[in-house]
């Protein structure tokens, strides 16, 4: 790719950065000679069409964000199979790069580094545009000490298609929330929630959960508690706390109600630091300028676990035991003498095959792998287009060879997703986009387009209409305003103009120029519709260019001393279709004639007297 020129503006410099969604690229636009960053897609994203399209689409709103905390999207393009994004170019670093180098930060550091982040999330979510993937991988800290947030489209573009569908969880597994762990709905307080993260992690030097897995990081997300701050910092007020604390809550209706509250928090606790933050100093020295690490976090996704938040019971008390005890006693032994029975029927030594129950209802399925002296346990439940409850995956292939007594994880059905269908009639057709994606929907191709009183772009009808219960992903049917109905007019007559002059009067009149036959330098010759045909603004003209049409005025007087006074005079044309007698005419000693004479791309003029030319004239 490198000394590509994409589109016959960009033109690709060195690779400085890459994941597993994008490459990024140090560019030149050579049009306004200045240096950007261009971001490429990756093959493996360019195949999905429908990855594609929402890529573009969240592309132009993260274009549409203005904010100094946020990088500049100039561009978003395509260039062959290439689809790419152009941003300002940061010098710099990453958050996390800087935390790889120095651990921890200082308090003021990270009050100043949260606050610019927080306002940017303001931002965009005043816009309709939830990131999703907050990360110190996703964030720059500039050599002039700006915090620049950056992938609001990629993050938005990967969560709306390939990569999250309900039920599955997307992000760095180390920074998202809880509802995104279990595959829920994901909406500004996530981007919250992984905010707090990376606030942890500037205090701390470390993430709050760590894991032999993805899957088992996500549960720790849904499950436990991370340590406190001022135990792995001592020196972190109690204050800052509270406020990363607040912003991790499990449940969303603890957290931040807004990223705009979080930042008043924060910067009145900077406020009241009395300590010069620049962040300058964070930076260093840099080698060549970089956009992002070489190797950055990826993405990445797993199923997300469906476990509720649970709590640690409470030590019991020392004395009498109470007389529950027992009863748990009793049932503890009971527990063990089925135990017992079980590992009497599936005995170690036993080895068996596992068999195929993906499609299968729960209860066949637990009936046939208990056929194979196999258990089972449901892992994830999911959001699918099948019923509830019936086998959507399973750990183990069939055909594997296990011991008896292995227990089987399986992923079972929920059933589909349904929600309320938003009410968005009297919308702009961009705020519907936003809010149906938002709600899970997806807009029908092609647009329904009327006339009405409505301004242009205005929803005027939708089906299913406003607060319908409807399963998530359906398409919803939009009716949107053409405005006013035209009205119609004659249609000019176009003939004898140039192509270019024709075209610029239809362009007048509100006409589409359609299909042009014929030679290029010609005139109009004919044109459909016809003249002073009725027609209305937005209609297709057709023309039928020709050789141009040359005109000349001709004239001849019979000489005053010629001796018959009976001349017999003859005026022929020549042009490109050939040459003709045109008339045939008496006249006497001192008479004229004239005549206006037309030919088609040039024009000759003869004129005879009995049989002899008296006059010739060429035109042009």
């Amino acid at each position: 790719m490198i000394g590509r020129v994409l589109s016959n503006r960009y033109e690709l410099l060195e690779r400085v950065g890459g994941g597993g969604m994008a490459f990024v690229y140090r560019a030149r636009d050579v049009r306004l000679n200045r240096i950007v960053a261009v971001k490429v897609l990756s093959p493996h994203f360019t195949s999905d069409e429908d990855f594609v399209r929402k890529f573009r689409r969240e592309a132009q709103a993260a274009a549409s964000l203005s904010s100094p905390s946020i990088v500049g999207v100039f561009d978003v393009g395509q260039d062959g199979d290439v689809h790419y994004i152009v941003m300002e170019f940061l010098h710099g670093k990453t958050l996390k790069q800087v935390i790889n180098e120095k651990g921890h930060l200082a308090v003021p550091e990270v009050l100043q580094i949260g606050t610019q982040i927080a306002e940017a999330l303001q931002v965009a979510h005043k816009h309709g545009v939830i990131h999703r993937d907050i990360k110190p991988h996703n964030i720059m800290l500039t050599t002039d000490g700006r915090v620049k947030v950056t992938d609001f489209g990629i993050a938005r573009a990967v969560t709306g298609s390939t990569l999250t569908e309900t039920g599955t969880m997307v992000g760095s597994v180390h920074y998202i929330s809880p509802e995104q762990a279990r595959g829920g709905i994901v909406g500004e307080l996530s981007d919250i929630y992984s905010l707090g993260v990376v606030l942890y992690e500037l205090l701390t030097g470390q993430v709050p959960f760590e894991g032999d897995s993805m899957f088992s990081i996500a549960l720790k997300h849904l499950q436990e508690q991370p340590r406190p701050v001022r135990e792995l910092n001592p020196s972190v007020p109690a204050a800052v706390e509270r406020i990363v604390l607040k912003a991790m809550s499990k449940e969303q209706a603890s957290r931040y109600q807004s990223a705009g509250e979080m930042a008043a928090d924060l910067k009145r606790l900077l406020l009241a630091n009395d300590q010069q933050v620049s962040l300058q100093g964070l930076v260093g020295e840099l080698e060549p300028p970089t956009q992002e690490p070489a190797e950055l976090e990826k993405t990445r996704v797993a199923p997300a676990p469906n476990g509720a938040e649970q709590e640690e019971p409470p030590p019991s008390k020392r004395g009498r035991r109470p007389w529950w005890h027992y009863l748990l006693l009793g049932g503890g032994l009971t527990l063990l003498a089925t135990l017992v029975a079980l590992f009497i029927m599936f005995r170690p030594g036993a080895v068996v095959e596992v068999p195929n129950v993906v499609g299968l209802s729960l209860s066949d399925a637990q009936r046939i792998l208990a056929d194979h002296k196999l258990g089972f346990m449901v892992g994830l439940e999911l959001y699918s287009d099948e019923d509830p409850n019936v086998v959507l995956d399973q750990d183990l292939p069939e055909g594997r060879k296990v011991r008896a007594g292995r227990v089987i994880t399986l992923t079972i059905s929920k059933g589909p997703e349904y929600a309320d269908v938003p009410d968005v009639v009297g919308k702009s057709l961009r705020e519907a986009r936003i809010e149906l994606q938002n709600a899970g929907f997806e807009i029908a191709e092609p647009i329904n387009r009327v006339y009405s009183d409505k301004p242009p772009e205005t929803v005027v009808g939708q089906n299913p209409s406003g607060n319908t219960r409807l399963k998530r992903s359906s398409q919803i049917i939009l009716t949107v305003s053409q405005g006013p109905e035209p009205q119609p007019f004659a249609m000019p007559n176009l003939q004898g103009l140039t192509a270019m002059a024709a075209q610029q009067r239809l362009s007048e009149l509100q006409l589409t120029l359609g299909d042009i036959s014929g030679p290029t330098d010609g005139v109009v010759i004919s044109q459909s519709p016809a003249a002073d045909t009725q027609v209305v603004p937005g209609q297709t003209v057709s023309l039928v260019l020709g050789p141009k049409q040359v005109s000349a005025l001709v004239s001849y007087t019979v000489p005053e001393d010629s001796e018959d006074n009976n001349h017999r005079i003859e005026i022929l044309r020549e042009d490109l279709n050939g040459l003709v007698l045109l008339e045939s005419l008496r006249l006497k000693r001192g008479e004229t004639v004239q005549r206006n004479v037309s030919g088609v791309g040039f024009l000759r003029i003869i004129v005879k007297d009995e049989g002899v030319i008296v006059k010739e004239e060429v035109y042009p």
